[in-house]
């Protein structure tokens, strides 16, 4: 009696086949160090034993190598992605798919600054402390400060947040944020109430991304330019808005290993009608990994400094560009940043501008 009828035979090398197609295709691909699609560095070959300890982490090490190196595996990962954000569970436990599939961060307490859960007040007191000493400082060469501090996604887009986060909590961070600041006397800009209303029109962040789009950024730049007395300064939305295009998904579909399968939209600024100038971004030394930026726009203009993050880089540059003589960004760096660096550009006006989620001294 054979042991496999004649059709099963054919299953059996059918399965075998599909087996080692990814078996071939490991032995022949060279060793990814990354992946792009799920933004982190993948598992390296472990190296040979050296001690008993060595051998007792071997099984764990290997194991870990394989699940990253194994053939397809990249074609894979995007499937499975993809599958599990057709029915909403996240592939990844940092992002939450909100109403409308829009993506949300659920990393550095964004979803609980937004719910009102987390009030770390003693920090907000220590940051708060900071920018007194910041200004005070500042004030003696007769620079001014302003904080401006651009909200997390999920503040803006509350609507959007899945229906057990949705609800507008009583009091947050950012209110506490403001309110320490300005019992020191620290000027602080609200950039929430213009950024909420912009978005009731248009979106002011993106669908698939930790930040605010073009048009956001342009919200915020005006609200911090107003508060610092400069209305000739502000830039018209509607005289520069030209549309939303479409772009390819960003940071939060990347950690679903989506960013290539979903597309995300961004707002079309055209500044023309405000006469823009090139300009090239030359590099500013500092200890941050990426170093800073430093414009010279050839115009009659105030240095302005700006001290923030990813929200801000590239984002407000040709903004401050039609007006500012000089602009120079550099990373917050918790708190951590160097002022000396700042100092030596002689600015007459800083903006520190840390994200929401980052408007904490953990810096040294």
């Amino acid at each position: 009696m054979a042991l496999l009828a004649p059709y099963r035979r054919y299953w059996s090398l059918l399965l075998l086949s599909m087996l080692a197609v990814p078996m071939a295709i490991h032995a022949f691909q060279p060793v990814a160090t990354s992946s792009e699609e799920e933004a982190r560095m993948l598992s390296p070959a472990p190296a040979w034993p050296q001690s008993v300890q060595d051998w007792r982490a071997m099984p764990r090490r290997f194991d870990r190598f394989l699940a990253d190196h194994f053939g397809l595996r990249a074609e894979l990962v995007r499937v499975h992605g993809r599958l599990r954000y057709a029915v909403h569970l996240p592939s990844d436990l940092r992002v939450i798919i909100g109403r409308d599939n829009w993506l949300f961060l659920n990393g550095d307490a964004t979803i609980e600054q937004a719910t009102g859960k987390l009030l770390r007040e003693s920090e907000i007191a220590k940051f708060a402390d900071r920018a007194v000493l910041l200004r005070t400082r500042l004030a003696a060469r007769n620079i001014r400060l302003l904080v401006a501090i651009p909200p997390n996604g999920p503040t803006i887009n509350r609507a959007r947040l899945p229906a057990w986060a949705a609800e507008t909590p009583s009091v947050t961070e950012y209110d506490l944020m403001l309110r320490a600041l300005t019992e020191r006397g620290v000027a602080a800009a609200d950039l929430r109430p213009p950024l909420a209303a912009a978005n009731a029109t248009n979106p002011v962040y993106r669908r698939t991304d930790t930040h605010w789009n073009e048009l956001g950024a342009l919200v915020g730049y005006n609200v911090a330019v107003s508060a610092l007395g400069k209305p000739e300064w502000v830039i018209e939305p509607a005289r520069v808005l030209r549309g939303f295009v479409s772009i390819g998904g960003g940071d939060l579909a990347r950690l679903l290993a989506l960013s290539g399968d979903v597309t995300d939209e961004d707002a079309d600024i055209d500044l023309t009608s405000y006469g823009p100038r090139p300009f090239e971004v030359g590099t500013v030394a500092t200890q941050f990994e990426s170093s800073g930026d430093l414009i010279e726009t050839g115009r009659e203009g105030p240095t302005v400094v700006v001290v923030g993050d990813s929200f801000t880089r590239g984002y407000w540059q040709d903004y401050f560009a039609l007006r500012a003589g000089r602009y120079v960004w550099m990373h917050h760096e918790q708190c951590g940043f160097m002022l000396s660096v700042v100092e030596s550009y002689a600015p007459d006006i800083v903006i520190l501008a840390p994200t929401e989620r980052q408007m904490f001294c953990t810096g040294r």
